[in-house]
Parts: C-alpha cells; sequence; structure tokens
C-alpha cells in the first residue's frame, strides 16, 4: 500500500515556459502531471497549469518526483531558473523584477496530520481547509 499524499500544483502562464522545459528534459515528469487525477490548463487564466493528484505515492527518491520537486524548489526559492530556459525574471509595471515565487502554489498533505508541505504564494484560492466532520 504505502503511505499517501494528496496533491496540488498550479503553474502560472509566467512560469510555464519552465515547467514546459523541465517536462522536456524529464519525459516522467511529464507522465506523472498528465496522469494526474485533474490536469488541465486555464485554471485560473489562459496558459496556466493545475495538477491535482488526490491519493499518491509522493516519495522524492522516485525519480519523476524528484525532477519536479527541485523544480518547484527552485521556483518557490526565487532561484535562477536558467536551468529551465528562462533567463530572467517577469517584470512589473515599473520594470521591477517579480519573484518567480509569486507563480506556482505547490500544497501535499500526507496521511499524518503534521506532514504538510505549502509552497508558492500563487494561486491564492488553492489553499488547505481543514473542519470536522461528524
Amino acid at each position: 500500500m504505502g503511505y499517501r499524499s494528496q496533491v496540488v500544483l498550479a503553474i502560472a502562464p509566467e512560469a510555464a515556459h519552465a515547467f514546459m522545459a523541465l517536462q522536456a528534459k524529464h519525459p516522467e515528469v511529464m507522465a506523472l502531471c498528465n496522469n494526474a487525477d485533474e490536469f488541465m490548463s486555464g485554471y485560473e487564466t489562459e496558459g496556466d497549469y493545475f495538477m491535482h493528484w488526490s491519493s499518491i505515492k509522493w516519495y522524492e527518491d522516485f525519480p519523476e518526483i524528484n525532477s519536479l520537486m527541485r523544480f518547484v524548489t527552485a521556483v518557490t526559492s526565487d532561484e535562477d531558473l536558467d536551468d529551465y530556459g528562462e533567463h530572467e525574471r517577469p517584470k512589473n509595471l515599473e520594470g521591477g523584477d517579480i519573484p518567480w515565487d509569486f507563480f506556482v502554489r505547490f500544497i501535499r498533505l500526507g496521511e499524518s496530520y503534521e506532514d504538510v508541505e505549502d509552497l508558492g504564494g500563487g494561486f491564492e484560492d488553492i489553499y488547505i481547509n481543514r473542519s470536522i466532520s461528524f
């Protein structure tokens, strides 16, 4: 059986080229994304990507998970994305850099209550909601 997680990943159009470069370099990531329970473009705006896995073994020693998480970490840490074909950050109206973090959202909920990862500052409508049912 194994330990399972619920995972959501959303990529805004500004980071979509880097995401597509990741998939081109790592076909196993493309297969992982295409096989998500939900995989769509146009979730919030045209050109974005949204993936949801409802019950997946999200082990970082799996090559596809590892490659995807290296990308997510790079984007949410506002690292240089040269490895993914992006040589400069998006600009705001005044010409200043916008951090990459603003263009991605990653949430993973493990089976354990304390096992939560919430990365990225984009997609404010994607969030964790806990409630009591009875």
